[in-house]
């Protein structure tokens, strides 16, 4: 499951301590990579923009995020009338993705299940992998989850994959190995990584740098990282017919120093 068999639950599980208070606290950064100095909600739009416009969703059209997380992009999807349902492991950020979905009286469908096995849907127009989420599990079942995300669309729908963790920025160093980006809400978040080449996994560690200088870690975490022309090839065995391969949300190609690998594969 991850490359660290000591541990008996699964660092990405609600369980395993990276995905919990500390990680809402430390996704609310001031910057991130590429982007300069944005806020979240910016990011959050400019993102869910960027899959309105690569994958063609006309108003009213289903969407599946998943995983959705706290519903960051579910819930800015169905404020431009789409039809969202988010699925996710984590039953805390599930709780808070609906609070905020029926504060806003937005009718977000947000359902508890393993991305491997997700559960009986209404076919769907599009289905969306956001912000660094595909690679957690073994190759194996990193092709059965595509091969889920494939079987939920409608002919012609289309999958979106988007990360800003590609290998050439590891390998380059422009996604730094060790980075401190300042938190909206206070403190610093600190992040540490790289890439091991045996299994082309990124190992890593985030903590959160309170103002007194104490620093509080979420755990380590480790994501398998895909070349984009072993992602396409990926989505091809998973039954997918066609995949394109973009570096921003503007719909340009993807190149080795572009800021994003952003996947978009028709079912």
């Amino acid at each position: 499951m991850t490359s660290h068999p000591e541990r008996s639950i699964p660092w990405w599980h609600e369980e395993g301590g990276f995905f919990g208070d500390l990680y809402l606290r430390a996704d609310d950064s001031l910057q991130t990579f590429f982007d300069g100095e944005h806020r979240l909600d910016t990011r959050t739009a400019q993102e869910v923009a960027g899959v309105l416009r690569l994958c063609a969703l006309p108003a009213g059209a289903r969407v599946l995020d998943c995983p959705c997380g706290y519903g960051r992009h579910s819930i800015e999807l169905a404020r431009r009338d789409l039809r969202v349902t988010g699925v996710d492991i984590n039953q805390h950020f599930l709780t808070l993705a609906r609070h905020r979905a029926e504060a806003e009286e937005l009718p977000v469908t947000f359902l508890h299940a393993d991305m491997r096995h997700l559960p009986t849907l209404e076919p769907v127009d599009a289905v969306i992998n956001m912000f660094y989420s595909f690679g957690f599990f073994t190759p194996a079942e990193d092709l059965d989850v595509l091969r889920g995300f494939r079987r939920v669309l409608r002919p012609g729908g289309r999958f979106l994959m988007h990360t800003m963790i590609t290998v050439p920025a590891l390998q380059s160093g422009r996604v730094p190995p060790e980075e401190h980006r300042p938190l909206a809400g206070g403190g610093t978040l600190v992040a540490r990584r790289h890439l091991v080449p045996e299994t082309m996994r990124e190992e890593g560690q985030w903590a959160v740098l309170d103002a007194d200088g104490t620093e509080r870690s979420m755990g380590s975490y480790d994501v398998r990282i895909y070349r984009a022309d072993e992602f396409a090839d990926l989505c091809r065995t998973a039954g997918f017919d066609d995949v394109r391969l973009y570096g921003d949300w503007d719909g340009r190609p993807y190149a080795d120093d572009a800021p994003y690998l952003i996947a978009v594969a028709t079912a």
